[in-house]
């Protein structure tokens, strides 16, 4: 059941999301051509292009008002484009407009904005459930992160055990306790499924129609979790004196949630972060960005995939993204899963392994970003499981996929 307040819209960060070295070109909006224009100069069709653009800039291309009304997009046939009015700092005033655009190698497209005061109901495409356990399965909204790190404690409060979030290919969830890990949930149809998953005796641990948890995290930093590296020491961003969750939106083009740690320790340290998440229709991965208070100069943020079966990593260059991944008989029945981490070069810093055993972090690919003020480290965790596609068993097929992901994003 959603609550009402759930349904506000919201942003995330501005035309970034264009890739795979996607140009969009604004057109100067005078006289008659208040025209929004997006240029694919690359080798290669793109579907489910995102693109984010901040309110203000929006309102220079529609003619007659200033105010804070939703708008919609269309094509050059006046065709209505899957978008949403996302309002990011809870402000009660929609930031940015995101939208979907389908664009072909080498071709021009011009899109309008209009005024609406009813928006269309698109076919839904991200999820994010953050559900309780007991009937009636309501939304959560103000409780702290647990204390615990041990499911026992954890399950029978929340659904899930935490946050998790989808769109129509994948899903992931949150452990909402001083573990922090990400999961995967692989799925099997385009459905948005998480909120009826793990309630009313659905076990997700078993493949259903739908899919299912198709990964054990352990003591690792499972798919993307985060820690603060100081010299040689890995600390886990979980502990914490105070843990927040915040919804910003979901819906057909993208869904965003932020998760909030006060007083996270670190040796005789303390840390404030932020870190956002989103996952955008269509993609086979989700995004983060990380921001750290009180920096000293000699830290960096580390993320990683977990490494229980003994599975290698690589890594490669494409384009502007560093790329770490993983791909064997990984999933939890041994099922075929690949996994990897991509992210702006300009942030990445090295590549290395966690222990095998151990009291912290272990059995983890690691990957560290570098950290500065008021800056956000960006990374994206992607999965592909052969329950879904067959063809990722193939090498060659799951580096295009992750080639063409760090295409899409398109950061610089």
């Amino acid at each position: 059941m959603k609550s009402v307040n759930r349904k506000r819209h919201t942003k995330i960060s501005p035309v970034k999301a264009i890739g795979f070295g996607l140009i969009i070109l604004l057109l100067q909006g005078c006289g008659q051509d208040r025209f929004y224009k997006i240029s694919n100069p690359g080798n290669g069709d793109i579907a489910d292009l995102a693109v984010v653009i901040e309110r203000l800039e929006v309102n220079r291309y529609i003619i007659g008002t200033s105010t804070n009304v939703p708008v919609v997009v269309r094509d050059k046939t006046g065709e209505l484009l899957p978008s949403q009015c996302d309002d990011i700092d809870g402000d009660g005033r929609w930031d940015e407009l995101a939208f979907l655009v389908n664009i072909k190698a080498g071709e021009t497209k011009k899109v309008s904005f209009d005024i609406t005061d009813t928006l269309p109901a698109f076919p839904a495409r991200t999820n994010i459930r953050f559900g309780r356990m007991e009937y009636p399965f309501e939304e959560v909204t103000g409780d702290l992160r647990l204390k615990t790190n041990d499911t026992k404690y954890s399950a029978p409060v929340y659904q899930m055990e935490g946050p998790a979030w989808e769109n129509d290919i994948i899903a992931f969830r949150n452990y909402y306790d001083a573990r922090n890990g990400i999961d995967i949930f692989g799925k099997r149809t385009a459905e948005m499924v998480l909120d009826s998953v793990g309630v009313n005796g659905r076990d997700y641990h078993t493949l259903a129609g739908w899919g299912m948890d198709n990964l054990k995290v352990g003591n690792s930093l499972g798919a993307g979790a985060i820690a603060i590296g100081i010299g040689d020491s890995l600390y886990r961003v979980g502990p914490c004196e105070e843990g927040r969750y915040r919804f910003i939106c979901e819906g057909p083009v993208r869904a965003v949630f932020e998760l909030i740690y006060e007083g996270v320790p670190a040796g005789d340290r303390s840390y404030n972060l932020k870190h956002q998440v989103s996952i955008y229709a269509g993609d086979l991965f989700y995004r983060s960005k990380v921001w750290v208070e009180n920096l000293q100069g000699d830290e960096e943020l580390v993320t990683g995939i977990v490494n229980l079966h003994n599975v290698s990593s690589e890594s490669f260059n494409e384009g502007s993204m560093n790329i770490l991944y993983s791909l064997g008989n990984q999933g939890i029945s041994g099922e075929v899963l690949g996994m990897g981490i991509l992210l702006p070069a300009g942030q990445f810093k090295r590549f290395w392994e966690a222990p095998l055993s151990g009291n912290g972090i272990v059995n983890t690919h690691l990957v560290s970003l570098e950290l500065k003020k008021d800056i956000p480290a960006e990374y994206y965790f992607l999965a592909a499981w052969e329950m879904y596609d067959p063809q990722v068993q193939d090498k060659d097929y799951f580096i295009q996929m992750l080639k063409s992901a760090a295409e899409k994003i398109g950061l610089e």
